[in-house]
């Protein structure tokens, strides 16, 4: 008769390490999402966001807090052009006017079925964290030798002059504008 008899399968030591290291692992992801991840006092108040849509179709500058280190980026010239073949595209200058890096990951609008990120030359999807906005540099969107952001099944109603477009970057967050709508 073994002595390891009614204790269950014998297991080598190197299974209960792992089992305690999963179980480490398990407790101090647990750890963080209970207590948060907030290195900082956490009794300062989140700066608030001011998004400054200009009185013309296709522009927007949003900023949150007051200081270059905090997101902050103007759109211009948006225009939706819709194409002969029911595809259209989404022309735009995104300026990051933050002193670190964000990305553009995103563009919707109700208009169309769905949206692509375009890299300029090959035509090639932009990797999915978006395309990349040097801190205080314009990314221009739609012509020859940029981005572009591809409209799936374009529907632009009759006579209407703006398109609702979101558009959804990665520190920023989502922010909303009116396009104006043209022909390609």
């Amino acid at each position: 008769m073994s002595r390891y008899q009614g204790l269950g399968p014998v297991r080598p030591e190197r299974h209960r390490t792992t089992r305690v290291a999963r179980a480490s692992a398990v407790l101090a992801v647990a750890a963080l999402l209970t207590t948060g991840c907030s290195g900082g006092d956490s009794s300062k108040p989140v700066p608030a966001r001011a998004v400054s849509q200009s009185a013309t179709p296709g522009e927007l500058s949003v900023k949150v807090g007051s200081t270059e280190d905090l997101p902050a980026v103007t759109i211009t010239g948006a225009t939706v052009r819709a194409g002969s073949d029911g595809e259209g595209e989404l022309a735009m200058v995104v300026r990051n006017d933050s002193s670190i890096p964000e990305h553009l990951v995103m563009v919707s609008t109700s208009a169309a079925t769905g949206s692509t990120l375009k890299v300029p030359g090959s035509g090639g999807n932009v990797p999915p964290v978006g395309v990349l906005l040097p801190p205080k540099s314009p990314v221009t969107f739609g012509t020859q030798d940029g981005y572009h952001v591809v409209l799936h099944h374009l529907n632009v109603p009759s006579g209407a002059t703006e398109v609702p477009v979101a558009v959804l970057f990665a520190r920023l967050g989502l922010v909303h504008l009116q396009a104006v709508t043209g022909r390609s």
